[in-house]
Formats: C-alpha cells, structure tokens, sequence
C-alpha cells in the first residue's frame, strides 16, 4: 500500500484532497468572475475568504503534487525491480 507523511499525518489515498482541491478551485474561480485587475479593491471585502482559500488551495496542491511523484517513484522502482527478474530469469 502506497502512502505518503504530511505533516506528520499519513496520507493512504489523495482521492478527498484532489475533489476539495476542484472545489476550492471553483470558489477562487467564482469570487475572480468578472474580476477588473485595474480595481482590486472591488475585492476587499473578501479578501479574507480569498487568503483561506488561496492557502487551502496551495497546501490541498502541495498534498497531490507530492502523492503524484511518489506515485511515479514507486512506479520507477517496481519497473527497475521486473527488469532485475527479468535478467534473473534469463541467467537460469
């Protein structure tokens, strides 16, 4: 079983992570609809609600990305191990 450690909690499974990371994406895109860069302070009211959510963002990203290399990691390793019993089979 894969697992990764953030933060020190172990992490088996990403698949809650990757949906609330969909829907925080959502709300950050929702509360930028119609967005004027030229008037940020249209914003202000939220901004609160755009930093918790901005940051539940990057750490839901960071949990995913890392679940990700890990992933592909483990992946590399169980072909290098196929590759090794492949040669061992062929020196029998």
């Amino acid at each position: 079983m894969m697992s990764i450690t953030v933060g020190g909690v172990v992490i088996t499974d990403v698949v809650q992570q990757r949906a609330e990371l969909q829907t925080v994406r959502a709300q950050l895109a929702a509360i930028y609809d119609r967005f004027d860069p030229r008037v940020p302070e249209r914003l202000l009211a939220r901004e609160a609600e755009i930093v918790t959510l901005v940051n539940r963002a990057e750490g839901l990203r960071e949990i995913v990305e890392r679940w990700d290399q890990a992933k592909i990691a483990r992946a590399n390793i169980l072909a290098g191990w196929e590759i090794v019993q492949a040669f061992t089979e062929g020196d029998a």
